[in-house]
């Protein structure tokens, strides 16, 4: 039986998908840092800032991994018919889903950039205004090349060998 026909993923679903896992992870980080505040206080510990950023990095790679490494679909990506896949249709493993979600971290750092340098405490940084532009223009560069590219890729289907594609209605 061959696989059904699927065209690269529109940019609108892939926005969708991402703001209802941005949410799922939100939520799982807040989980993840009340167990982390509860045990040290139980246990007496100081607050180490390194591994705390390590640990929440982990809770991030844990939900994503695992979805993407187990049938290609997160929650929001089931809800927007999105599926992400190598080009041989197969699931991507553990170390590109790793390239890819740190790939993702740093595409919506640079998404996310300019508002944050608008908070008054980011606001005064003298290269606020250059960082703001740099990141505007990234991410204008990152659409163009998105809708020149055939399969609709972004920086982290490039890093991780994969694709993100629409399915079609069942």
């Amino acid at each position: 039986m061959s696989p059904l026909p699927v065209s690269p993923a529109p940019l609108g679903r892939r926005l969708a998908a991402a703001i209802y896992d941005g949410l799922l992870l939100l939520a799982l980080w807040m989980v993840a840092l009340l167990v982390d505040v509860v045990l040290r206080d139980l246990l007496g510990l100081s607050r180490e800032w390194h591994a705390l950023r390590a640990y929440v990095f982990l809770i991030g790679l844990v939900f994503f991994g695992w979805f993407w490494t187990h049938g290609g679909q997160t929650l929001g990506m089931r809800a927007w018919r999105l599926r992400l896949r190598t080009s041989t249709d197969r699931d991507i493993g553990w170390l590109a889903a790793l390239g890819r979600y740190a790939a993702m971290i740093v595409c919506w750092g640079v998404v996310l950039a300019p508002a944050f340098l608008r908070l008054p405490r980011l606001a005064q940084w003298p290269s606020a205004p250059m960082v703001s532009v740099c990141a505007l223009a990234l991410v204008a560069v990152t659409l163009l090349a998105w809708y020149l590219d055939g399969r609709r890729r972004m920086p982290q289907d490039w890093i991780s060998g994969s694709e993100m594609v629409l399915l079609p209605k069942p």
